[in-house]
């Protein structure tokens, strides 16, 4: 009867998860997604090396999100292409590197697929 209920709650979580896709690099620009379904999750992310501890940053109004002033055209065309404004956010996580003065950053968009 334990394991019943277990594999009940267990399976009952996993029927609430959802597919997501995945864009390594929005940069490509021969990245055509093929494999998403429309409002299907999207993640897209870019990652660099810099010397800057802290990217500058612009408020956009259109996507009412703050975008990163070093890939903001890529970023607006990617999201421009292939998502739905409403879900957009945008992250970015910046950590330091073992050069010295070096920092690896990645940003991370995140929203739901349009056709």
């Amino acid at each position: 009867m334990k394991k019943l209920i277990i594999f009940i709650y267990c399976f009952s979580f996993s029927l609430f998860c959802e597919d997501f896709c995945v864009i390594n690099n929005i940069l490509d620009n021969n990245n055509k997604i093929l494999n998403c379904n429309d409002k299907q999750l999207l993640f897209g992310y870019i990652q660099f090396k810099s010397k800057q501890e802290n990217l500058k940053f612009s408020y956009n109004k259109e996507v009412r999100e703050y975008v990163p002033q070093l890939y903001k055209s890529e970023i607006l065309t990617f999201v421009s292409n292939n998502c739905y404004k409403k879900s957009l956010k945008i992250k970015t996580i910046t950590n330091f590197y073992s050069k010295p003065d070096e920092y690896i950053n990645k940003i991370i968009v995140e929203c739901r697929f349009k056709l």
